[in-house]
């Protein structure tokens, strides 16, 4: 018996939250790589968003011991904010030592490598989940 059933909107309301942290740590990319408050508080600040929403989508899902999509995912997004607070300090670090055009040519780069690979990973995640 094959059972089927539309769960986009199911999908939405548990990951959205989740998407918004990563998204308000990606902003942090748009200061100048001197900026160093906003380059760091954003990407905190989506951190303890996305490990708030893990926490509460734990709560409401039944306890597994397989490591799930919605772990899967969280995971990709604790990483993806990782990079992105990695990014923000090498380019600080290259401004601190008088490389300004190295600093920008960084942290253009890393955004589009760090945002790439996240949408990337979570297109093939999620596919693999629905094979």
């Amino acid at each position: 018996m094959d059972i089927e059933r539309n769960a986009c909107g199911l999908f939405m309301k548990i990951f959205l939250g989740m998407y918004i942290a990563f998204l308000i740590a990606i902003i942090s990319f748009t200061p100048h790589p001197s900026e160093m408050e906003p380059r760091f508080g954003l990407p905190v600040g989506g951190l303890f968003a996305a490990v708030g929403n893990k926490y509460i989508i734990d709560s409401i899902l039944p306890e597994s011991s397989s490591f799930t999509l919605v772990d899967t995912l969280h995971a990709l997004t604790f990483i993806g904010i990782f990079a992105t607070l990695l990014v923000s300090a090498i380019a600080l670090r290259q401004y601190d030592n008088g490389k300004k055009e190295l600093a920008e040519a960084t942290n253009r780069n890393g955004a589009k490598i760090v945002v790439s690979l996240y949408v990337i990973f979570n297109v093939v995640f999620i596919i693999l989940a629905l094979i």
